[in-house]
C-alpha cells in the first residue's frame, strides 16, 4: 500500500505541475518539476506540456525542443518494456507486484503517447513531405495502444465487473486490412494463428511492422523452448488498486483520442497513397475517448480538455467540418469552459479559447477583450504572440486594415513562425488602404525572406505564389486598392473566417466584388468571394449563381494558374446544391473538385472538406 501511495503521489505531483503551468504560474511549476527530475511521471508531464506549447506557438525552437524530449521519452519507455526484458522476467520467474504492473502499463501508454505527439508535430511541420514518416509513427502508436488497452480493459472488467463508458473501435475499414480486425488481445509471445504484437525497440523501429500469422526465427524457437520447459507467457495478473485501474483507463483514453482526431483530419488522398494505417480515423470515437479522459484525476485530464477546446474552436472551423456554420462547436466549447471555471478561471490559455468562442459567435469586440486579458495574465512570450495573432485576424474580420497592419507588423518583428506570411499580410493590408509606398517597401522585405520560405509546406507555397502578384510585373508599381482588398477577402475565405464577419461587412464585400473585374488578382476570385458572402448571409440561391459565374469565367487556358479558385468553386457549388436537395449533381461536382485538380493552394485542406461533405450527403 505504501508503494502504491508513493506512485500515486508522483502522478499527482505531475498533475499539480501541469495545473500550475496552465494557471500562469510558470516559476512555481518549474520549481516543482525541478525537485523531481528523476520521476517518470514528471518527465512525461513535461513532455505533454512542451508538446502543447509547440503545437500552439508552432515556433521552430519549441518544435525541436518538444521533438527531442518526446524521442528521449520514447527511447526510455521502449527500453523499459522491450521484448527481451519481458522474456528475462519470465525466465527468472520474477514476482511482479501491482506497482510493477502499473508501471509497465504506464510506460506502454506514454510510449504510444510520445509517438502520437511526435507524429502530429512531424505532420504539421512538413505538410507535403512528412506524411509518410508521421504516418508510420501513428501506425506504431496504434499497435502499442492496442496492447495496452487490451490489458487495461481486462483489468477494468476484473476490478469493476463491467466495461468503462468508452470503447475503442478496432475494426479496420481500409483496403490493406483485407477484412480482418486488429485483435486487442495480442500477447507478447503469440501462439500460432494469432497476430503477433511487439513494442518498438529503443531506436524507434518496430520488430514487426505488420501483424503476421505466426512467430518466426528466434522468437519462434524461444517460444517453443519456454513451452517445453514450462515457462509460458501466461502469468497471474497482480492486484491493482481500483483507483489506479480507473486512472490507467483514462490515461490510455487520452492518447487514443488524440490519435483518432489526428487521423480523421488527414487528407484521404494521402492516406491512400502512403497506406500508413489501413483504416480511417473515427472522429466520434476520438472525441468520446477525450471526454472520458478529461473527467479523471490523471495528469492528462486538463490536457484532454484543452484538446477538446482546440478541436471545437480551431480544428472544426479551420477545416470547415460543418461548412460555413462556425458555431457548430461553440456550445460544446462553452460547456467545457464552464466546467473548468473553478480550476482555470484566470488561465491565459483558457482565456485564449474564450476569445476563440467569442470570435466564432461574431462577437469580435468581446474576443479582443478576452485576448487582452490573456496577455495581461500570462508571462509567456509564446502565449502573448498567439493572442496577438488572433487580434490581427480579428481586425481583418472587421476590415480594419490599419489596426491589422499594426498588429501584423509587430508579429513580423517578434514572431519566429512564418515571418514571410506575416510580411505578406502586412503588404496586402497596406494596399487595401492605399499605402502604396509601404506596399513597395514591404514587397522588398518579402523578397529578402525568399530563401527562407519553405517550399515543403502549403503555407510556404501559398506565399511564394502570391509574391509575383503584389506588384505589376511590367511596371513594378502597385495595383488599385480593390485589387489588394480582394487578396484580403481571399485570406478570409481560405481561412474560413468570413462567417465571423458582421452582416454589414459582408454586404460591403459584396459591393466591392461587383466592381471592375479588371482589378481581380485572379480570374473568378471576385465571383468566388461573392458566393461565399451570399452563403454567409444565408442566401444559398444567390451563392449558387456566383459560383456558377466563377466556373464559367474559368476555362482550360486560365486553369493552368490559380487552380484553387476553380477547385474551391466546384466544392462550394457542389455543397450548395446538396443543401437545396440537388444531391446527385452536387456529389458529381464534389468528385470533380476532388479528382480534376492537383497541386493547388491548400489542396490537402480542401480534400478533408470534400471528404466530409461526401460522407454527409452519401
Amino acid at each position: 500500500m505504501a508503494e502504491n501511495h508513493e506512485e500515486t503521489k508522483e502522478w499527482s505531483i505531475a498533475r499539480m505541475g501541469i495545473s500550475l503551468l496552465l494557471n500562469n504560474k510558470t516559476g512555481e511549476a518549474e520549481a516543482l518539476f525541478t525537485g523531481h527530475l528523476h520521476s517518470f511521471h514528471i518527465k512525461a508531464g513535461r513532455c505533454f506540456v512542451l508538446f502543447m506549447n509547440a503545437l500552439m506557438t508552432f515556433e521552430n525552437d519549441k518544435l525541436q525542443q518538444a521533438m527531442l524530449l518526446l524521442k528521449d521519452m520514447e527511447r526510455e519507455c521502449a527500453s523499459d518494456i522491450g521484448w527481451l526484458k519481458s522474456m528475462k522476467s519470465k525466465v527468472f520467474r520474477a514476482e511482479e507486484t501491482g506497482k510493477d504492473y502499473v508501471n509497465k502499463l504506464e510506460r506502454q501508454i506514454v510510449l504510444a503517447d510520445s509517438q502520437v505527439c511526435s507524429a502530429i508535430l512531424t505532420l504539421l511541420q512538413q505538410e507535403l513531405t512528412g506524411y509518410v514518416r508521421g504516418g508510420w509513427m501513428l501506425r506504431k502508436a496504434w499497435r502499442v495502444y492496442q496492447h495496452a488497452y487490451s490489458q487495461i480493459l481486462q483489468l477494468y472488467q476484473r476490478t469493476f465487473g463491467s466495461d468503462p463508458s468508452v470503447g475503442f473501435n478496432t475494426r479496420c475499414s481500409g483496403s490493406s486490412c483485407n477484412g480482418s480486425s486488429y485483435s486487442l488481445q495480442s500477447p507478447l509471445i503469440a501462439s500460432p494463428g494469432s497476430s503477433e504484437w511487439s513494442i518498438p525497440s529503443c531506436n524507434g523501429s518496430t520488430n514487426n511492422p505488420t501483424p503476421i500469422s505466426s512467430p518466426s526465427g528466434l522468437r519462434s524457437s524461444l517460444s517453443m523452448f519456454f513451452s517445453l520447459t514450462g515457462i509460458t507467457s501466461e502469468q497471474q495478473t497482480p492486484f491493482v488498486e481500483p483507483t489506479e485501474v480507473s486512472r490507467l483507463m483514462s490515461a490510455v483514453s487520452f492518447g487514443y483520442g488524440i490519435y483518432q482526431l489526428c487521423v480523421s483530419l488527414l487528407p484521404p488522398s494521402l492516406l491512400k497513397v502512403i497506406h500508413f494505417l489501413g483504416f480511417e480515423g473515427d472522429r466520434e470515437t476520438g472525441l468520446a475517448a477525450l471526454m472520458y479522459a478529461r473527467l479523471s484525476k490523471d495528469m492528462r485530464a486538463p490536457l484532454a480538455t484543452l484538446s477538446l477546446l482546440w478541436y471545437h474552436t480551431i480544428a472544426r472551423p479551420f477545416f470547415a467540418l460543418d461548412g460555413s456554420n462556425l458555431r457548430a462547436g461553440v456550445d460544446a466549447a462553452k460547456q467545457l469552459m464552464a466546467e473548468c471555471q473553478p480550476e482555470f478561471n484566470n488561465s491565459a490559455l483558457f482565456l485564449f479559447f474564450a476569445g476563440r468562442i467569442e470570435r466564432l459567435e461574431s462577437n469580435v469586440h468581446n474576443a479582443l477583450q478576452a485576448y487582452a486579458k490573456a496577455v495581461m495574465a500570462s508571462s509567456q512570450r509564446e502565449i502573448k504572440l498567439l493572442c496577438l495573432h488572433e487580434v490581427a485576424w480579428c481586425h481583418l474580420i472587421r476590415l480594419s486594415y490599419e489596426e491589422a497592419y499594426r498588429s501584423l507588423t509587430q508579429l513580423r518583428q517578434q514572431s519566429r513562425w512564418s515571418v514571410s506570411f506575416y510580411a505578406y499580410l502586412t503588404t496586402v493590408c497596406c494596399g487595401a488602404i492605399g499605402k502604396f509606398d509601404v506596399v513597395i517597401s514591404s514587397h522588398r522585405k518579402i523578397l529578402h525572406y525568399d530563401n527562407q520560405i519553405s517550399k515543403e509546406t502549403q503555407l510556404g507555397l501559398f506565399v511564394l505564389r502570391r509574391i509575383p502578384k503584389l506588384l505589376d510585373p511590367e511596371t513594378g508599381q502597385p495595383y488599385a486598392v480593390l485589387y489588394y482588398r480582394l487578396l484580403v477577402y481571399e485570406l478570409l475565405y481560405l481561412w474560413n473566417a468570413m462567417p465571423s464577419c458582421s452582416a454589414e461587412s459582408l454586404r460591403g464585400i459584396l459591393l466591392e466584388c461587383k466592381g471592375n473585374r479588371s482589378d481581380e488578382p485572379m480570374i473568378g476570385l471576385a465571383d468566388l468571394i461573392e458566393g461565399a458572402a451570399h452563403a454567409c448571409l444565408g442566401d444559398t440561391q444567390a451563392s449558387i449563381g456566383s459560383y456558377q459565374n466563377c466556373l464559367r469565367r474559368r476555362n482550360s487556358s486560365n486553369d493552368a494558374y490559380d487552380q484553387h479558385v476553380s477547385a474551391f468553386a466546384l466544392y462550394e457549388l457542389g455543397t450548395a446544391l446538396c443543401i437545396v436537395n440537388n444531391i446527385e449533381e452536387g456529389r458529381t461536382l464534389l468528385l470533380r473538385a476532388q479528382n480534376q485538380y492537383k497541386d493547388y493552394d491548400f489542396e490537402s485542406r480542401l480534400n478533408v472538406r470534400i471528404h466530409t461533405s461526401l460522407k454527409n450527403y452519401n
